[in-house]
């Protein structure tokens, strides 16, 4: 065996419309985010429309759509505080 063990690298598609963000957070926000998208991958590969997902890109997918979702929402239900800058 190789002393240097085999890792995967993950690297994201990225089209026109698509870019990267990458965010400083707390570990436990962290450990709470994967916890919560270990969640929807499991209902994922439970529901019968399922479609196979690399493995390594299950976590990244679930993450982003839970982001995704939860900034339409703070948008939508107008969640953004008037911030008067002046006082």
């Amino acid at each position: 065996m190789d002393e240097y063990e085999e890792s995967s690298i993950l690297i994201p598609i990225i089209n026109d419309e698509l870019t990267v963000m990458s965010f400083v957070v707390p570990k436990n926000f962290m450990y709470m985010m994967e916890s919560e998208a270990n969640k929807i991958i499991e209902s994922f590969e439970k529901h019968p429309a399922c479609a196979d997902m690399d493995e390594n890109n299950k976590m990244v997918q679930a993450m982003s759509f839970m982001i995704q979702s939860a900034f339409d929402y703070y948008i939508r239900n107008d969640a953004v505080p008037d911030i008067n800058i002046d006082e």
